[in-house]
């Protein structure tokens, strides 16, 4: 189960379970999609309790990025351990992906918060 928490009209913060591969990674997407239709430009993603994340977790938000930034947001990352962390090193999408330290980071990273 993945749970959603609003900040504002603009943030929501969403919180996946300890394991994100293809089991549940339709739920992610789904999640992400329902977010951005309500009309979220940022979705944080507070990574704290993920421990294994498979490729297709991965593809789950690499598919909704782009549709985040267009929208004129972005998917931040948050919370990710040093494993999580790695995963994405190896993928070399550190650089497309926003991952931040912490939740107060990501929020820094919303410029359009009201």
């Amino acid at each position: 189960m993945i749970t959603r928490k609003q900040v504002d009209e603009n943030v929501l913060i969403i919180f996946p379970e300890k394991v994100l591969d293809n089991n549940n990674a339709h739920e992610m997407s789904e999640t992400i999609s329902q977010a951005q239709s309500e009309g979220y430009k940022y979705i944080i993603m507070n990574l704290s309790a993920l421990d294994f994340i498979s490729s297709a977790g991965v593809g789950s938000i690499l598919g909704s990025v782009g549709s985040s930034r267009e929208m004129g947001g972005d998917i931040i990352l948050c919370h990710a351990s040093e494993k999580i962390r790695h995963i994405f090193e190896i993928l070399d999408l550190c650089d497309f992906l926003t991952i931040v330290e912490n939740e107060g980071a990501a929020m820094n990273v919303c410029p359009s918060r009201d």
